[in-house]
């Protein structure tokens, strides 16, 4: 800038009061906590204890790497909700990408929150934790510790890029009958210590911020009767991020639709864009979890045509379950989880953990980091296999697979085999639920089990049925 020329004008999101003409929200009041919990300067307007029905929460994602040391990179997560329930996690990689370990800090507690911005206190077993705005462009510190007092986090987070507005309304349909109001804060600059025992370590990088509120309600743990939802967060080294959402009925249905999921676009311009519903967004991997017994998406890939975007994400490290109760918190989760022989953990767990991306996005070859929260659990697929007409020049086999998911892509396997082994005939690849068998060499006159086989696209979800027939005549059941 030339000596006289005058200062360039100040972003107005950098302003208080901040409203985006067009969204539902407004700064800064919508930093601060809604209806749904009670505090003393917000009276009577909230609950205590809300219900199954509304939630709220603020939650924070953190790519962030060791300066100087040993050259570890670390990931933090960390979550407030209404339920009055808490999630701290830090994971840890050398500077070779080889996977360190986890501290965890799960706790239930007393939340108290400011209605007017954002200043929330979390009192727990091992003391207060405490997020607070630390000026009026939406920048601010997180002080947190887990139970047992083995960590710590101190960030500072300076934000650098205008809130995104869910859907660049601020105000989104969830499923069939819910509603919620939604920010993020997609680009912060992150910076503090982490403590680990007797060790600080000071860490420096980036950041993603949320606040949502409204009338739904999801839970971790493993149910056939609520929504079930997968979330992602991607920073690109272009300046570009993403947010990608798929939610799942309880029937395993996902509409195309955007009470159901899409994809949303912040430039690093600052422009937002969105796409609705969840057709660019294909699952390539899948992992199951031996602790849990289910298994989740564990590689995906999002193309988007309008966008010239074409991106592969792959998750760090497989296991990066996040537990419901902390096995070294309070005295009372440790009794929770004797108590219950591990069951709440092996049903409430969920994967939230720290990817790659590598591909294209507006044109432009990038890479950068994702963070998935994953409630959604795959099953294995159920098939029914029956013989539909048996002549004797050929015979005509057809199967489906029950409560079929679409965001599954199936490969299916075919084989005719005697009872006591031996393949007689065999297809592979197969994308049509019928076969035809009309190859006069095999043989009549005996009985044959029928097999179909279903697999996902890297095998790991597995499904299977059978019949017997004898060719010519009508099947024999299995």
């Amino acid at each position: 800038m030339a000596e006289g020329d005058p200062a360039p004008e100040e972003p107005a999101w950098k302003r208080s009061p901040y409203h985006r003409k067009g969204s539902a929200l407004t700064f800064p009041i919508d930093e601060g906590w809604h209806q749904f919990l009670r505090t003393p300067e917000a009276g009577e307007r909230g609950r205590t204890w809300p219900g199954l029905d509304r939630m709220e929460w603020i939650y924070l994602n953190s790519h962030v790497h060791e300066v100087g040391g040993q050259g570890r990179t670390f990931v933090v997560f960390a979550a407030y909700f209404s339920q009055h329930l808490r999630f701290l996690v830090v994971r840890a990689w050398d500077a070779d990408e080889r996977y360190l370990g986890a501290w965890t800090g799960s706790a239930l507690g007393t939340l108290r929150a400011m209605p007017e911005r954002l200043d929330a206190a979390f009192s727990h077993h091992g003391g207060e934790d405490r997020w607070y705005a630390t000026g009026h462009d939406f920048s601010s510190r997180l002080e947190a510790s887990d139970d047992a007092g083995r960590f710590s986090v101190v960030l500072d987070l300076a934000n650098q890029k205008v809130p995104y507005e869910a859907g660049g309304i601020g105000y989104l349909p969830f499923a069939r009958s819910g509603w919620f109001s939604y920010y993020s804060l997609t680009r912060l600059a992150a910076s503090g210590t982490l403590r680990f025992g007797a060790e600080f370590v000071t860490v420096q990088g980036i950041g993603w911020f949320d606040h949502q509120w409204g009338d739904f309600f999801v839970t971790p743990f493993h149910n056939r009767v609520l929504e079930e939802y997968e979330w992602m967060s991607i920073q690109l080294d272009s300046g570009d991020e993403l947010m990608l959402t798929t939610v799942w009925d309880p029937d395993e249905t996902s509409p195309s639709i955007e009470a159901f999921g899409g994809a949303g676009l912040i430039t690093r311009e600052g422009r937002f864009e969105r796409i609705v519903g969840n057709h660019g967004f294909t699952r390539t991997r899948f992992w199951r979890s031996l602790s849990q017994g289910v298994v989740y998406a564990a590689g995906w890939r999002f193309r988007a045509e309008a966008w010239d975007t074409d991106l592969e994400i792959t998750p760090r490290h497989p296991d990066q379950l996040t537990p419901i109760v902390d096995e070294a918190g309070a005295l009372w989760a440790q009794a929770l989880s004797a108590v219950s022989g591990g069951l709440v953990n092996r049903l409430g767990s969920f994967w939230e953990g720290s990817c790659r991306v590598t591909g294209r996005c507006r044109g432009v070859a990038v890479t950068g980091v994702a963070f998935a929260e994953l409630i959604k659990r795959y099953d294995d697929p159920e098939l029914t296999l029956e013989v539909c007409r048996n002549e004797h020049e050929f015979t005509v086999f057809s199967w489906r697979v029950k409560r079929h998911d679409p965001q599954v892509a199936l490969r299916f396997r075919f084989l005719l085999e005697r009872p006591g082994g031996g393949v007689l005939w065999r297809r592979d690849g197969l994308d049509v639920g019928v076969v035809v068998l009309d190859d006069p060499e095999l043989p009549r006159g005996q009985r044959l089990r029928a097999r179909v086989i279903a697999t996902s696209v890297d095998g790991t979800l597995r499904g299977e049925a059978a019949t017997y027939v004898v060719l010519g005549r009508a099947a024999e059941g299995r």
